[in-house]
């Protein structure tokens, strides 16, 4: 429990350090340029398309397909296939935009991602009293797996960006992030049927969906999903390093 309530710390610090950074430094972190208004929900539509082909894909290697293999090779090419059609889609839009990707600054982005990155894993191991397992982390940065971790990471954050990015433009942030609630919620759906309703489960819902709905809001604030990308790969090789 106490790991848990650590990455719960580390992805809280993560929303407010972005929302800091918008409200004391509104330039620090540069914004993507707006969707064109032409046609606005053409790219939502394609991207529930885009979401229905990699959900029926992820399903086709969970249950045996090509690619089912646990060796990292066999991982990372799953992955890929998997984001395969945003991937497409982002080839078909053509535009930053849509990514949620600024213009210039790219680099800017990436460092302050970093430095994000860094406060909140020292927010993780003080609140977990766990700098004793600094060394682990760095471990798992030296390892082949880190590789997969930062790939796995940016495609995520190409998902993520560009559901903000055209949501949002397609209807409201509101929606962007109603709908992220209720799909962190839905995850929670299994562990309801197995174990029964209990305190327990109505407190990790409860953080699961204030985290989300606290990061897409600081993604959304920002506009920006360049600087997300060292965060989360930061915060998986974390959780990949834990013993």
């Amino acid at each position: 429990m106490t790991q848990t309530l650590g990455i719960i710390t580390a992805f809280g610090a993560v929303a407010v350090l972005g929302w800091l950074a918008v409200l004391l430094y509104p330039r620090l972190i540069p914004s993507a340029g707006a969707l064109s208004a032409e046609n606005r929900l053409r790219p939502a539509i394609l991207f529930i398309v885009a979401s229905a082909l990699a959900y029926a894909l992820a399903m086709t290697i969970r249950a045996g397909g090509p690619l089912a293999g646990d060796d990292p090779i066999s991982l990372t090419l799953a992955q890929i296939v998997i984001y395969a059609p945003f991937i497409a889609l982002a080839g078909f839009l053509r535009t930053r935009a849509a990514l949620l990707v600024p213009q210039g600054n790219t680099l800017r982005s990436v460092a302050i991602g970093i430095g994000i990155t860094v406060l909140a894993l020292a927010a993780y191991y003080s609140s977990t009293d766990g700098w004793r397992h600094v060394p682990l982390l760095g471990e798992a940065l030296l390892s082949g797996d880190a590789a997969a971790i930062a790939l796995r990471s940016i495609l995520r954050c190409l998902v993520v960006g560009m559901f903000i990015a055209v949501f949002s433009a397609a209807w409201s942030s509101r929606v962007v992030l109603l709908i992220g609630g209720v799909a962190i919620a839905l995850t929670q759906v299994p562990s309801l049927l197995a174990e029964g309703f209990s305190a327990a489960w109505l407190g990790v819902l409860i953080a699961h969906v204030a985290l989300v709905t606290g990061l897409l809001s600081a993604i959304l604030a920002t506009r920006n999903i360049v600087w997300f990308w060292p965060v989360l790969s930061g915060l998986n090789l974390l959780l990949f390093s834990l013993p």
